[in-house]
């Protein structure tokens, strides 16, 4: 058998540039989560991928098992995102960028009511993001979404309208990766 090097080659290449940029990283995901004296557990988790590549793990932890996607963001209870960053593609523009397009995207492009908290949001991301860092973004009722890095708090922000759009990015009818949702509903 005689194999056209024209064509094997780039094949090739693409596939040790894919390898090369893999992450070695993988998240250690808690099966808990306990914030200002209320515990939560995994409800489900999967990776975000990217042009094939495993960008980050995101995780939902809720007060008791749930898979309806609907009820878990339209309810006023306690529960939380986690996301693990697994690749040195993530960078702070690029976290910034994402979230804010999952927002429009959640939201169906109705971001007005939200505007405000979204600019809160992304002045959350001021500092370099590196593999291995995680971020907790925990809603308490009557409190809003606190903002964590690495366990460190950094904001909180208020209302649970931006909680419901903030959760929609993964869980909504329109989800930035279906696949993930069905993982963060523990499917």
């Amino acid at each position: 058998m005689i194999i056209n090097t024209k064509k094997f080659l780039p094949l090739l290449l693409l596939l040790l540039c894919t390898l090369s940029l893999t992450p070695i990283y993988a998240a250690d995901i808690p099966s808990t989560m306990e914030y200002q004296g209320t515990k939560l557990m995994l409800n489900g988790h999967g990776p975000r991928v990217k042009m094939f590549m495993k960008v980050y793990e995101n995780s939902l932890y809720l007060e008791a098992a749930n898979s309806n996607a609907e009820e878990i963001m339209n309810k006023d209870a306690a529960m939380a995102i986690r996301i693990d960053v697994t690749s040195s593609l993530v960078t702070v523009d690029a976290m910034k960028k994402a979230l804010n397009e999952g927002l429009v995207k959640s939201t169906g492009n109705n971001t007005g009511p939200i505007m405000k908290e979204i600019d809160q949001l992304t002045s959350t991301f001021n500092s370099d993001v590196s593999t291995g860092d995680f971020y907790e973004f925990i809603y308490l009722p009557d409190a809003g979404t606190y903002v964590l890095k690495n366990s460190e708090y950094i904001d909180t922000i208020p209302g649970i309208e931006f909680k419901k759009a903030f959760f929609g990015i993964w869980i909504s009818n329109n989800p930035i990766q279906k696949n993930l949702k069905k993982a963060m509903l523990g499917g």
